[in-house]
């Protein structure tokens, strides 16, 4: 079961965990997970490193990933460093693609465990 930042969540600060991530609402800082799922209507504004990343709302940064897969409704601003991409028609990407070696993908993921001192949740207005 993944922890959920729900649509009525703000985050200021970054997210470090092993699991996974499903993004609904808004998060402003990096995020470190196993597997991160930014939902329909989520936003990201900061660079994200996982093993499978799933884009079908927006992402403003750079993205490293083993998989990455954008939905129709994925808007990513920032460059994207992946082993399998799958893009949906209609999906926007506005930066460079890269593929990285097989070998590289296995050490792609969180490194630590923790949510930031800093970081801060703020009730959507």
């Amino acid at each position: 079961m993944p922890s959920i930042v729900s649509a009525d969540l703000t985050v200021r600060g970054n997210l470090l965990g092993k699991g996974d991530i499903q993004i609904e609402g808004k998060v402003f800082g990096r995020i470190e997970a196993g597997n991160l799922v930014v939902a329909e209507g989520g936003e990201v504004e900061g660079d994200i490193i996982a093993k499978a990343v799933a884009v079908s709302g927006t992402v403003r940064g750079s993205i490293k990933a083993g998989t990455v897969t954008l939905s129709s409704t994925a808007r990513v601003q920032g460059g994207v460093l992946h082993d399998v991409l799958a893009i949906e028609a209609g999906a926007q990407l506005e930066g460079e693609c890269r593929r990285l070696a097989g070998a590289l993908t296995d050490k792609i993921g969180p490194t630590a465990v923790e949510l930031e001192p800093e970081a801060e949740l703020v009730a959507a207005e």
